[in-house]
């Protein structure tokens, strides 16, 4: 028979393992966040670009919805993991407990401690975070890439990569057709859209 012991060492050691390795590749503050661009070029029906379909696909396990990191993430589960192996370990070995409850003890420490850590880092990481705020005029001048495509006269949207925000999608206008995927430099603002020209 297994000694409930060692499954609690092995468990503390494990989540442990796990978690010192994210930290060591830099995963503490985001979760294997994967971007797959699908689609992309147009289509070219007798002379007429009906634009590409593109597709942003992110595979956040754990994202609810928001910034900042899930409750679900694997570095909050991995902190669980660890922190019910220790408790387990405790508990069993100074027989506290009757083994019956030795695993609720154990998780409901182990949720105690991982809602302070969790909280912790949601503080650390509002704390840390960027300014995401920027203005229209402050892109004149850069470029960007249609994600949607337009012709003089209609509205598409443009892909630029701004310091504030990363990729940002952004309304535009042109005097001129444009399709998905062609380079812009942005010339100007009109309302609340972007004035491109193809580059």
């Amino acid at each position: 028979m297994v000694d409930v012991v060692f499954v609690y060492l092995t468990i503390t050691i494990i989540f442990s393992i796990l978690l010192i390795a994210m930290g060591l590749m830099g995963g503490l503050g985001g979760v294997f966040d994967i971007h797959l661009d699908l689609g992309g070029g147009g289509i070219d029906a007798g002379g007429v670009d009906v634009g590409g379909i593109g597709h942003d696909v992110a595979t956040d396990s754990g994202q609810f919805s928001g910034s900042g990191i899930s409750p679900l993430s694997l570095p909050i589960l991995f902190v669980f993991g660890t922190f019910f192996g220790v408790f387990g370990t405790v508990l069993e070995v100074t027989q506290f407990l009757p083994p019956v409850g030795v695993p609720f003890a154990a998780a409901a420490f182990s949720a105690l401690i991982t809602g302070v850590v969790y909280q912790a880092m949601v503080y650390a990481f509002v704390k840390t975070q960027a300014k995401s705020e920027y203005a229209l005029k402050d892109l004149v001048g850069s470029n960007g890439e249609v994600t949607i495509p337009f012709g003089p006269g209609g509205r598409g949207q443009v892909m630029v990569i701004t310091d504030a925000a990363g990729r940002t999608l952004i309304t535009a206008v042109s005097k001129e057709s444009l399709g998905t995927g062609e380079r812009v430099h942005i010339t100007g603002v009109e309302g609340h859209s972007l004035v491109v020209e193809k580059v």
